[in-house]
């Protein structure tokens, strides 16, 4: 664990076994995603390929869905 330069992100969800799910940007600089059950660490290269399928993902689920 190191210091947390900044929280990024964080969502809570009721009813389900995932309470939460945050990011966190640390000294390093190393990002955590985590959650009540895990953590996962990695580089802001890697975030930023993380995050950009994570968006095509929910853009393509947006158009296949129609919402």
């Amino acid at each position: 664990m190191g210091i947390i330069t900044e929280q990024l992100a964080r969502v809570e969800f009721k009813d389900q076994q995932c309470e939460y799910f945050e990011i966190e940007l640390n000294d390093g600089p190393i990002v955590h995603l985590q959650n009540n059950s895990f953590r996962i660490e990695m580089n802001p290269d890697e975030f930023l390929k993380f995050a950009t399928n994570i968006v095509n993902g929910a853009n393509k689920m947006i158009q296949y869905k129609k919402i």
